[in-house]
């Protein structure tokens, strides 16, 4: 099949891709022809080095590809060369290496740029390189102490997740790497010292070390790359013992800081991926799933948490979880930095050379099953309880609404079981981390070590602009992880049932929106042009839309984080008492609670078709919001960690690892 390449034309490109090809270069123009396909929405061009090249390629590129600025050299200036040639043409921000022997995924260049603007400090951002079977080639290397080398994750399948989380590298592959222009110059391109091939990209990301910033991997960005054969085996050997050996002369005192060379030891590999990330301390989240904020039930809290924790850079986290959410939910650990771990926990724990300072558990069940495993495998691991919500008094407000049926029996004894884990759980756990004073003073009597509050506001939350005339709609905003046995369930079915239908008969046209993942199939059921589920948005956007929030639930636990959330989008929220509790309010307007139907129907009445009720209290939420703002804490997550590890972390876990 006969190959012909187009580029566009880029009067101002944001990233200029140096494609360096020797020889015969067999695989150039299936390079180009990926490449040209593969990304559509970052402004490039392409810089093709034909270095040394046969007549034969010359005039095939001339011929078949287009839009290119093409390089012709009679000699061979080695790989370095031949790049630091291009560069001097390139008019791009960032200078994306890329092998002439490799294949592009979609996205590949969008996830390198996008990588490099949220990251301010790196210099460089490698990609996941694969074999043409589909298998990993690397994702990301180490560096050890005798200068040797080691592509991490070599021979794993192309869909796992052990290497699968954006971080920190010793250096990654010059087949694939992007590199700010203003990175490069500082340090003069790659050294010519390594010619003709071999370590010059090792060299420039140690360079780029040097300079204080950061190579970063990439998981998301992916390259098919056919492993070079074009030079005699012996002469390749030379060159890398050769090249190493200028290295080590280059970099001892950075050497000496990096791990023994055991290329066969998976305990070895464990702790210099660990060392090039940094050496923070590792903590472990054990959850029923992902934190995605989507989903409800205390995941928003802890998304911001894990975010939280990542970007101090001293803490690295790794989330197990008993029900794994799905691709989505995984892009968006690996965009904060969090390892998910495939497999029995269990297994996990016995990997060699893992250690973890403190693990995290939430839910009481989690806690009961798991923290035995952790204590077994790690003693020194400190264990936080996150008591996102107490389930006993769940369970008794639910039977209090089950007074007087063969159900509230059950319901009391399941109550107080529930209660003697709990405080078994505080009598267990390092720390004890809550969401409310109330729920923090009920497990102090039993608690052996601190119990802490975390305040429910979110943060990054702005209160939207919308006018009232733009918006229309009531929202509940719900997780449904819990099924029918939950109390978004019955949250859901009362105000249907009860609400809805009065509410209705006062104001024509009214609709209550339904977000949140895979509601149960009873409450699908209650779908209609009055009811509509609208799964998984984003909050920002979907709370500019909706005039009022509805919180009805008539049991539950703890700070209900969507009535928090309404409120500081700046959204007038209507919830009983028990969606309101909690909450701490300096105005006690600006939360409108009603704890029966008709008086609920009257609280949103004016909400939804008085303009001058609905303005009133907004103003009320956004100056409560305000103020809340103005005494907002630290994030006990940071104290409490810090105060469990000490100087568990950095450099002391570098010094006892060595021992």
């Amino acid at each position: 099949m006969s190959i012909h390449v187009e580029f566009q034309p880029e009067p101002a490109p944001l990233a200029s891709v140096i494609v360096v090809a020797w020889r015969q270069a067999p695989y150039l123009l299936e390079c180009l022809r990926a490449l040209a396909e593969s990304v559509r929405d970052a402004p490039y061009e392409v810089i093709v080095v034909l270095n040394e090249t046969t007549p034969a390629l010359r005039a095939e590129v001339h011929d078949k590809v287009h839009g290119t600025t093409l390089l012709t050299t009679s000699v061979n200036l080695g790989f370095a060369g031949a790049v630091n040639l291009a560069a001097d043409q390139a008019r791009g921000a960032y200078l994306v290496l890329l092998n002439d022997d490799t294949e592009v995924e979609p996205l590949w260049l969008e996830h390198l740029i996008e990588t490099a603007e949220r990251r301010p400090l790196s210099g460089a951002v490698g990609s996941t390189m694969l074999f043409p079977d589909g298998t990993i080639q690397e994702a990301g290397s180490i560096l050890w102490h005798d200068g040797s080398t080691l592509t991490v994750g070599r021979g794993l399948a192309g869909d796992s997740r052990r290497y699968d989380f954006e971080r920190q590298v010793d250096f990654a592959s010059g087949g694939s790497l992007l590199v700010r222009r203003a990175t490069w110059e500082a340090l003069g391109g790659f050294s010519p010292d390594y010619f003709p091939a071999y370590y010059e990209d090792t060299d420039l990301c140690l360079r780029i070390r040097q300079l204080g910033e950061q190579v970063w991997y990439q998981p998301r960005s992916r390259v098919m790359h056919h492993e070079s054969t074009s030079t005699n085996p012996t002469y390749r050997n030379f060159l890398f013992e050769r090249n190493k050996a200028v290295l080590r002369a280059r970099f001892p005192d950075l050497l000496a800081e990096r791990v023994t060379a055991a290329p066969w030891d998976p305990a070895a590999i464990e702790e210099a991926v660990w060392r090039a990330m940094g050496a923070p301390a590792r903590v472990l989240l054990v959850d029923d799933q992902l934190p995605m904020p989507a989903k409800g039930s205390g995941m928003p809290r802890m998304a911001e948490v894990v975010s939280l924790l990542q970007q101090t850079g001293r803490y690295q986290v790794s989330a197990w979880t008993s029900l794994y959410g799905g691709s989505n939910d995984n892009d968006l650990m690996a965009q904060l930095g969090v390892e998910v771990i495939d497999g029995p926990l269990e297994e996990h724990l016995a990997t060699a050379g893992r250690r973890y300072a403190a693990a995290v558990f939430s839910r009481p069940h989690n806690f009961e099953i798991r923290a035995p495993l952790v204590r077994a495998a790690m003693p020194e691991t400190k264990l936080i309880y996150d008591a996102e919500a107490l389930f006993f008094r769940r369970i008794e407000r639910e039977a209090d609404l089950a007074a007087g049926t063969p159900r509230e029996a059950d319901l009391r004894a399941e109550a107080a079981g529930m209660q003697r884990v709990e405080e078994q759980i505080a009598a267990e756990a390092d720390y004890v981390v809550t969401i409310s004073e109330e729920e923090a003073a009920l497990l102090v009597p039993s608690a052996k070590g601190p119990v802490v509050v975390h305040g429910p506001l979110l943060a990054g939350i702005e209160p939207t602009a919308t006018p009232y005339g733009e918006r229309r709609d009531l929202a509940f905003v719900a997780g449904w992880a819990a099924g029918p046995s939950s109390p978004n369930f019955d949250a859901m079915c009362w105000f249907v049932r009860d609400v809805l239908p009065k509410l209705r008969a006062r104001v024509a046209g009214v609709r209550l929106l339904v977000t949140g993942i895979g509601p149960p199939e009873q409450l699908e059921r209650l779908a209609s042009p009055s009811v509509v589920f609208v799964g998984s948005v984003d909050l920002a956007e979907f709370y500019g839309h909706i005039r009022a929030a509805v919180v009805p639930m008539r049991f539950g636990a703890g700070v209900k984080n969507k009535t928090i959330e309404a409120l500081q989008f700046g959204v007038p929220t209507v919830a009983t008492s028990v969606g309101a509790e909690g909450v701490p309010l300096d105005d006690p307007d600006a939360l409108i609670v009603a704890d029966d139907p008709a008086s609920f129907a009257d609280a949103l009445e004016p909400l939804l078709s008085d303009q001058a009720a609905w303005q009133l209290q907004q103003r009320r939420i956004l100056a409560q919001v305000a103020r809340w703002e103005e005494s907002r804490p630290p994030s006990v997550w940071l104290d409490a960690l810090d105060a469990l590890t000490g100087a568990r972390h950095g450099r002391h876990l570098l010094e006892t690892a060595a021992e």
